[in-house]
């Protein structure tokens, strides 16, 4: 009885954890590729194109949002660079271009979607325009 006990439960303990595996499985299952999300600034979307992209209305948010927990107050990252706003970005355009377009060592957390990144190198290759 003590047997059967034990495998009655291993039984109950794999049926939820079995179907919510399937149904993970079930997401996306025709192929198509998950889009990149949209970036912040200025209300994503396709506000923000290669041609119109500034430090105004994409930039600054995404760099808010994904460097400056790092890069600001007391952060790990603040030796290497500290975040504070349009002018901290322009002198250290060189640097942030390296770490995040080329060498794509930053964000550590490596959360940049293929958008962001080409929305950023356009910005930069503009001559990074506030």
């Amino acid at each position: 009885m003590m047997i059967t006990m034990v495998r009655w439960r291993k039984i109950l303990w794999r049926a939820p954890m079995l179907a919510l595996v399937l149904g993970f499985m079930a997401c996306g299952k025709d192929g198509a590729p998950t889009p990149d999300p949209d970036p912040p600034g200025n209300g994503g979307g396709d506000d923000v194109t290669a041609e119109n992209v500034t430090y105004t209305n994409f930039v600054g948010v995404l760099l808010q949002s994904k460097c400056s927990m790092c890069h600001a107050g007391s952060g790990e990252g603040t030796p290497y660079w500290t975040f504070s706003g349009y002018n901290s970005v322009k002198d250290n355009i060189d640097r942030i271009n390296d770490a995040v377009i080329v060498r794509r060592i930053m964000p550590k957390t490596g959360s940049l979607s293929t958008r962001e990144r080409e929305l950023l190198k356009a910005w930069i290759d503009k001559g990074a325009p506030q």
